[in-house]
């Protein structure tokens, strides 16, 4: 039974019986304990020892310990998760700035080519329009251009009339890669200069960190449930004089959603932990979070699994049976271009459901890969277009979406290794269930998820590439030196014309050697001939 951290949020209405004289101490409260999350993140940026910085609070503006030291664990955890942002977006700046580097290293490749062939070109002119003479005074014979004409110094490229030339485009492609990089570099040294900021709020959040061995989960803030559930807040030191030791706050509009976790909670004793802050409209909200446990309904994965592989733009899924064989796939579009944060959510929102559904009709487990996803956003390429579309896809917004519905509904999901999972579906799956590749990938994610990882590569490739299958060696190592020739295929509908496992020998020793797989050696062929059929 899994077990999750859950936030519920309730908005405190103003005016109301037994609330006045609450909110008139939490507005006092406010402002100094906005001062004290300044001291405490001070204290802890500087490495100060939490019981001194302790001490230091309570002297400073006159409450007890555990009101310093809620404040201090509340601070604690925004900064590590400062620190935590600014080091991935540190790493993603690095990948990027590496791959703009290989690119421009392409790309004096590709402008040294250029520019030798323009000389070629320029010397053979030269040799027709002056030709040079013998000793017997006879010309000379022009020589033949050696170079390729793959690169033309005249022509504009694919015929587009934007006046350039092949030569000219690769000299602004080079320049446009420079100053993309210099960008990466100059945004990179701004966020280390910058520092770690942390979002503290505006008028201060008040918050009290509970525990297990503190009484009813918090010894500063206890909820007390009812028809009515009230919250007893311990009142601090400075304000024990105008209202008391304690002040009783009652909350007529709990959030019914998650209540029954909140008194399951209270309970069984675990911790509670409340924040007290105010709303975009000036109305005050407590936010509760404990400890949430939740029920598994789904069957046991042996039985099947549905596979997703998330794409900018697409999101394929397949599900299997209890053998891996397919029995369903398909895909769910997501157009999230120049959409606003509650537009991508809602269209995110509304592809999880979808996917959810099924899973719930079914009672299959969710595979997904098992990766940081900010690394997706570092594999940037050439085409502006897909480049767009993967900045703009938010994958740890889905999969926090997936994961609540799933949590909710009582969905197992299942992460697993995303390694050479899309070129294995393109490659064995993709023709032969006569699938899109974003569900052969899938289908190769659900089979993971199910314990079968021996995908091994078929007999065709291995027999006709320098892929030969070791003993002892894990089968990526096979996919891995498979790769290369993967590449050689300009697209991934190419795939289409290779023979399925079904198919004839014949067919896929014609078929392959148009996708750039070397042929058999004769050798090779006599040595599939079987001994009888020599003699």
């Amino acid at each position: 039974m899994p077990q999750v951290y859950q936030t519920y949020v309730t908005q405190i209405s103003n005016n109301l019986t037994g609330e006045t004289q609450a909110l008139e101490m939490l507005e006092k409260f406010s402002p100094i304990a906005a001062k004290m999350s300044v001291m405490a993140l001070e204290g802890l940026q500087d490495n100060l020892k939490k019981q001194k910085l302790n001490s230091l609070i309570q002297n400073t503006f006159g409450v007890n310990k555990r009101h310093a030291n809620s404040v201090i664990n509340f601070v604690s955890g925004e900064l590590e998760s400062a620190r935590l942002c600014q080091t991935r977006h540190i790493d993603i700046l690095d990948a990027q700035i590496k791959s703009v580097q290989a690119e421009i290293a392409r790309s004096l490749k590709r402008l040294k080519n250029h520019r030798e062939y323009a000389r070629a070109v320029e010397k053979h002119k030269l040799a027709i329009k002056s030709p040079q003479k013998t000793k017997t005074r006879k010309l000379k014979k022009v020589p033949l251009l050696k170079r390729k004409p793959e690169f033309d110094d005249a022509c504009p490229i694919n015929g587009q009339s934007h006046g350039q030339t092949y030569l000219q485009l690769a000299k602004q492609q080079l320049h446009q890669k420079k100053r993309q990089l210099r960008m990466y570099q100059d945004r990179r040294s701004q966020v280390i200069k910058r520092g770690i900021k942390v979002n503290l709020g505006l008028n201060g959040k008040i918050p009290f960190v509970g525990s297990t061995h503190e009484t009813n989960s918090n010894q500063i803030c206890q909820l007390t449930p009812g028809v009515i559930p009230s919250l007893k807040i311990r009142v601090p030191y400075f304000l024990e004089s105008i209202y008391g030791e304690y002040c009783t706050l009652p909350l007529h509009k709990i959030n019914q959603y998650g209540y029954d976790k909140l008194v399951t909670a209270w309970a069984l004793n675990n911790a509670l932990t409340y924040v007290f802050s105010l709303n975009q409209k000036g109305k005050w909200v407590v936010a509760i979070t404990c400890l949430v446990n939740f029920s598994i309904t789904s069957h046991d994965k042996s039985w099947g699994c549905i596979g997703l592989d998330i794409n900018p733009g697409t999101i394929g899924w397949c599900a299997t049976n209890r053998h891996g064989n397919p029995v369903a796939w398909g895909k769910v579009n997501l157009d999230l271009h120049s959409c606003s944060t509650e537009q991508t959510e809602a269209r995110l929102a509304y592809a999880v459901t979808e996917i959810t559904n099924r899973a719930l009709v079914t009672q299959k487990p969710i595979v997904i890969e098992k990766l940081d996803f900010s690394h997706k956003k570092r594999q940037f390429h050439s085409g502006r277009k897909y480049n767009r579309m993967l900045s703009g896809f938010a994958y740890a917004k889905f999969f926090e979406l997936l994961k609540a519905r799933c949590l909710k509904l009582g969905i197992k999901t299942i992460e697993v290794s995303p390694k050479y999972s899309s070129q294995i579906g393109v490659v064995k799956y993709m023709k032969r269930y006569g699938m899109a590749s974003d569900s052969a990938a899938g289908l190769v994610l659900a089979r993971r998820g199910m314990g079968i990882y021996h995908e091994k590569l078929p007999a065709r490739y291995a027999f006709q590439t320098s892929v030969r299958p070791e003993a002892r060696q894990h089968v990526f190592a096979h996919w891995q030196r498979f790769h290369k020739h993967y590449l050689k295929v300009a697209s991934r509908h190419a795939w289409f014309s290779t023979p399925t496992l079904t198919g004839s020998a014949g067919d896929g020793l014609a078929n392959t050697g148009n996708l750039g797989f070397p042929r058999a050696s004769a050798q090779a062929r006599e040595s599939r001939i079987h001994p009888s059929v020599k003699a």
